[in-house]
C-alpha cells in the first residue's frame, strides 16, 4: 500500500495514527485526493477527532476539508432520504416492494449514520414484471431516465435522475436483474433477495435491504467486478477493486454476521461459485482493517478445487467476458437478440451518445460505433 493508504487505513481502524509527513504540502494534497477517490471523507471526519488529531500533527487543512465534506454530504443525505421516502411510499401504494442493495442499503443497516456511507446514487431491484410500472412512477415524480443503452438482453438496469433547481441531483439505479452481465445476472433474483430482505425502519416503513449474508456476497462480487468494469469519481473512470469504502463495507458486514449467518454465507458462496471472489474481498478487509474472520471460513473459501466460472469471468479481458456472456444466454433467439442489441442500440441512444458528430444519419453513427468498438477491443486485448 502507498503511504497515504497506510495512514488512511490506520485512521479508519480507529488507531489515532500520527501524521506521516509533517509540513509536506504535496503529501497533504495527495492524501485529500485519495480520500475523495476512496469515498471516505465523512467516515474519516467521524473517526478522527480534531483535538487528538492536531496533537498528532494532522494538518488543519485535512481536518477542515473532511469537516466541510461531511456537512455537504449531510445536506445531500437529508434531501436524498426525503426523496427515497416519497418513492418508497408511492411504490408501496402500488404493491411494489423494491430491495435496496449496495450503498444505501448498507448506509441504513450497517453504519452508525447513513451520511457516513458516501455514494452517488441508490441501487434498488424490483421484479421483472414491475419494472415498467416503476419506470412510469419515477417519471411521474419528475425523475428523468438517463441516456443509456437499453434492450431485453444488453442491460438490466436504468438510471433515473432528479435535478433540482439549486443544481443538486439525486439518482436511482433501477435494476430488474442484479447485474448487466448475462453470467452474473443469474446469481441473485429479486425474489430470492426479497425473501431474505431485512426492514429498514430508520429510512422508511416501506424500506427493505438485502440481508447481511446476501449483502456480503454482493459486496465482494461488486468490488471484484470493478477491477474490469469502470466506476467514476468526479467523472474520471477508474478500474480497481481497492476502493476503501467498499472494503470497509465488507469489514463491517463480516463483523456483523452471526455463526449461523457465516454458515449460510459459506453455503451460498459455494452454491453460486463465489468462493474465490469472497476470499479475495475478505482477505483485503483483513489486510486493510484487521477484520477478524474465523479460520474455518478462510479455509473453506480457499479449499482446492476446479477454478470457478465467476472467478475466471472476473479475471478475463473485455472481449472474453463478452463471449462468456454470449454463451450464457440460452437458445439462439436470445443469442441473436443480444448480438443485435450490441450492434444496433436504439436510435435515441445513438443520437445522444454521438451528439457531437456532424452527421445525424443513423447508419453512419452505427458505423462509427463499430469502429470505436473495434479500437477499444484491440486495446483491451493488448493489455
Amino acid at each position: 500500500m502507498q503511504d497515504t493508504e497506510v495512514l488512511l487505513c490506520a485512521a479508519l481502524r480507529g488507531e489515532n495514527p500520527a501524521w506521516s509527513v509533517p509540513g509536506d504540502a504535496d503529501f497533504t494534497a495527495g492524501f485529500l485526493e485519495r480520500c475523495v477517490y476512496h469515498g471516505v471523507q465523512p467516515l474519516l471526519h467521524y473517526l478522527v477527532k480534531p483535538e487528538p488529531a492536531v496533537a498528532l500533527g494532522w494538518p488543519q487543512a485535512v481536518l477542515s476539508e473532511c469537516h466541510w465534506q461531511a456537512i455537504a454530504w449531510t445536506m445531500w443525505e437529508l434531501r436524498h432520504q426525503a426523496l427515497l421516502k416519497q418513492v418508497l411510499a408511492l411504490l408501496a401504494g402500488m404493491g411494489v416492494q423494491p430491495v435496496l442493495f449496495k450503498g444505501t442499503g448498507l448506509a441504513y443497516s450497517l453504519y452508525p449514520g447513513p451520511v457516513l456511507r458516501s455514494r452517488g446514487d441508490t441501487d434498488l431491484i424490483v421484479s421483472l414484471v414491475d419494472r415498467v410500472r416503476v419506470t412510469e412512477a419515477l417519471e411521474g415524480l419528475g425523475f428523468m431516465r438517463d441516456a443509456g443503452v437499453s434492450g431485453n438482453f444488453i442491460s438490466y438496469q436504468a438510471t433515473f435522475t432528479l435535478t433540482e433547481a439549486n443544481g443538486s441531483s439525486h439518482s436511482l439505479d433501477l435494476h430488474w436483474r442484479i447485474n448487466n452481465s448475462q453470467l452474473l445476472a443469474r446469481l441473485f433474483t429479486y425474489e430470492e433477495l426479497r425473501s431474505r430482505a431485512q426492514a429498514l425502519p430508520e429510512l422508511s416503513p416501506h424500506a427493505f435491504a438485502a440481508c447481511p449474508v446476501d449483502a456480503l456476497l454482493l459486496a465482494c462480487m461488486h468490488r471484484s467486478g470493478h477491477k474490469r468494469s469502470p466506476y467514476y469519481v468526479d467523472s474520471v473512470a477508474h478500474y480497481s477493486g481497492d476502493r476503501l469504502i467498499w472494503v470497509y463495507d465488507i469489514h463491517l458486514l463480516a463483523r456483523k454476521l452471526t455463526q449461523d449467518e457465516w454458515h449460510e454465507f459459506m453455503g451460498l458462496a459455494t452454491q453460486k461459485g463465489l468462493r474465490a471472489v469472497c476470499l479475495e474481498g475478505l482477505g483485503l478487509a483483513q489486510t486493510c482493517f484487521t477484520t477478524t474472520i474465523a479460520s474455518a471460513v478462510i479455509e473453506g473459501l480457499a479449499r482446492p478445487g476446479h477454478p470457478e466460472p465467476i472467478e475466471q469471468y472476473m479475471a478475463s479481458s473485455a472481449v472474453r467476458r463478452r463471449w462468456l456472456d454470449f454463451c450464457a444466454i440460452e437458445g439462439w433467439r436470445g443469442k441473436l437478440g443480444l448480438l443485435t442489441e450490441n450492434l444496433f442500440p436504439p436510435a435515441s441512444y445513438m443520437h445522444q451518445k454521438y451528439r457531437d458528430d456532424g452527421s445525424a444519419w443513423l447508419p453512419w453513427l452505427y458505423v462509427r460505433r463499430m469502429k470505436d468498438g473495434m479500437s477499444k477491443r484491440l486495446q483491451d486485448s493488448d493489455e
